[in-house]
């Protein structure tokens, strides 16, 4: 899932520092840089904090303290006769968080400042402790004798990893097919707002293990592959776990692509109390299975017998599918229910799935203020660059959840979709292909575009026309070409690609064009 507002948590040479992000646009910035990720995230909750009791957007303007009591305030403080305003968030005069630019107008500070009120409520912490090369392997080339005998050298580990295991109270797996790194970070920022003794697992892109809000170093050996890196992270992790045992809970992202590695990260390494299943979505068809109702049997069979499910898949006739396998299999289900007025905003089952997990518990839940803040979060915008208007949702890459994001961004208008396309994932081609033709006859697209492998055959199959793009081509360029046209882009499709890295910087850099000239 793609979150539009996120709190990053940077190591850099002078420490930690946070920044909060909307999409591409830096919205805010720490006051200055931490000796710790703890220290870095510890701040964080106190923005969070701080700004949850700011109500009135007039206490803004206010120089002393704000109306309704709070010592937290948002002020806009500038110079009208030379036209350069800033905000600050202040508790105690205390300077919590500071704007990455100075606005021409009292008007666009506020807009600044609101915005980062919005997303600051409910944005969850990623972490950034260093970049690493890695090396794309084709996944069909890892065959299963080397994912046995990586599972071999992890579980064989034997007594030293069962006391690992027997010491933690509680010990949850995320699974399912999008946002499963979302929420491990949301259960990871409610236990340990709560106070408890947390250790978090979260794969993903960007692989990194924390206890207690601390980062810890991951001495990685070598690339990893697409197919089967959960089984080379929890290998590289599994030296590391036991110096670090919590007593209260354990959070794992289970990025097993195909039910036997996801199983085994179940049944051997975990042996979760609970696994949350996000959802199910048609994507990784060349390993969980082709069609949705084969996915869902895929997760449902992964689970041990005695384990508590909480089931984020809300299409009905999957959900009692899945509840029937898994009871088949010895678990127990709980179903997540979406309340009305939040029913088809984007990643709501994820969301509310941490209310479930609380009960099976016997923890007081989340108050719905505080989901619906998670939820505001992670809603899309379109970010404005010159020229034209983007949203990159190519990390999505399975129809339904790209269906959602368009929906919500463009509803019945024209979008000018680019999918890139890999050729070591032919089921998301083909997905990819019967999704622009639905779009086409139900009139929301007119023409489309793509790059990557297999253009031509992706091309003769879509029922509008379609440009083709070459992965040696500049990434700029094709962007500026795109935004020509009368339509907002929506790239889709996949992000793994040296293309789409330099498709994502150039948005980057001509988002931050635009904010600089807002605030000029």
């Amino acid at each position: 899932m793609i979150e539009q507002g996120s709190f990053e948590v940077v190591k850099t040479v002078d420490g930690w520092l946070w920044q909060l992000y909307d999409a591409e646009i830096c919205l805010g910035i720490s006051p200055h840089q931490y000796d710790s990720s703890k220290a870095a995230r510890t701040a964080i909750n106190s923005v969070r904090d701080a700004v949850a009791t700011i109500e009135d957007i007039d206490e803004f303007e206010y120089d002393g303290e704000n109306q309704n009591g709070s010592n937290s305030r948002l002020h806009i403080r500038g110079n009208d006769s030379i036209d350069v305003f800033e905000w600050s968030l202040k508790q105690d005069g205390t300077s919590l968080a500071e704007p990455s630019f100075t606005y021409t107008t009292r008007e666009k500070a506020m807009e600044a400042a609101t915005r980062f009120r919005e997303l600051a409520i409910g944005a969850t912490p990623i972490y950034y402790a260093g970049a690493e090369d890695t090396v794309e392997l084709d996944p069909f080339l890892v065959g299963m004798s080397e994912v046995r005998g990586a599972l071999k050298k992890l579980f064989t580990r034997g007594k030293r990893h069962r006391r690992f295991l027997n010491d933690i109270d509680t010990r949850i797996v995320v699974s399912g097919i999008r946002g499963k790194s979302s929420t491990v970070r949301r259960l990871d920022d409610v236990f340990n707002r709560r106070g408890y003794d947390v250790l978090t697992k979260i794969t993903g892109n960007q692989p990194v293990l924390i206890r207690n809000r601390d980062v810890i170093a991951v001495d990685r050996k070598g690339p990893h592959t697409t197919l089967y890196e959960n089984i080379r992270v929890l290998r590289e992790f599994g030296a590391q776990l036991s110096a670090y045992t919590p007593e209260d809970v354990a959070i794992f992202e289970n990025q097993g692509i195909t039910e036997y590695t996801t199983r085994l990260i179940n049944e051997q390494f975990v042996k979760p109390h609970i696994v949350v299943i996000a959802n199910v979505r048609q994507d990784h068809q060349d390993t969980l299975g082709k069609t949705p109702r084969e996915i869902a049997r895929a997760f449902a069979r992964t689970i041990p017998p005695g384990t508590k499910v909480v089931n984020g898949e809300q299409n009905p006739v999957l959900a009692d599918y899945m509840r029937k396998e898994i009871e088949q299999q010895g678990g127990e289900m709980t179903q997540v229910t979406i309340p009305d007025d939040q029913v088809g905003r984007i990643g709501a089952e994820t969301v509310y799935a941490t209310n479930d997990v609380l009960r099976l518990l016997d923890m007081e839940p989340v108050p719905d203020e505080q989901l619906n803040a998670y939820l505001d979060s992670i809603q899309p915008r379109w970010v404005t660059l010159p020229g034209g208007r983007v949203f990159n949702g190519a990390e999505i890459n399975d129809i339904e959840s790209t269906e959602a994001i368009r929906q919500e961004l463009a509803g019945d208008n024209y979008v000018l979709p680019f999918v890139y396309l890999r050729a070591d994932r032919r089921s998301r081609t083909a997905s990819f292909a019967k999704y622009l033709n639905t779009l086409a006859n139900r009139d929301l697209i007119e023409r489309a575009r793509v790059g990557g492998a297999f253009t031509s055959v992706f091309a003769s199959n879509v029922d509008v026309p379609v440009i083709e793009h070459d992965r040696s081509e500049d990434a700029g360029k094709v962007l500026e070409e795109m935004l020509r046209t009368d339509y907002p882009v929506l790239l889709m499709g996949n992000t793994v690609d040296e293309f789409m890295r330099r498709m994502e910087d150039e948005i980057t850099e001509r988002a931050k064009q635009i904010a600089i000239q807002s605030s000029d």
